[in-house]
């Protein structure tokens, strides 16, 4: 019991330190630990968003997919949910 007892304690040590990171730094922190809970699966989805993000950056530089601003997307979006 001595063991689980300290290690209670480091992590409650850990978990005092880790909120007095700003909040970019508690993101990047909480992406590592996710990643290392299933790291291919994490890998495989990465692999699969960034073709996808090339994909469309791509159609975007040709002219084959236009943007739209923000506040006018959430506008449409909103919108639509009232209907």
């Amino acid at each position: 019991m001595l063991g689980s007892s300290a290690m209670a304690m480091d992590l409650q040590v850990l978990e005092e330190e880790a909120l007095k990171l700003p909040p970019l730094e508690k993101i990047q922190l909480a992406e590592l630990l996710y990643a290392s809970l299933e790291p291919e699966r994490d890998r495989l989805w990465a692999e699969k968003v960034s073709g996808e993000l090339d994909s469309r950056w791509t159609a975007y530089q040709s002219g084959e997919m236009k943007t739209t601003e923000g506040f006018e997307f959430l506008s449409r979006i909103e919108a639509r949910s009232h209907k």
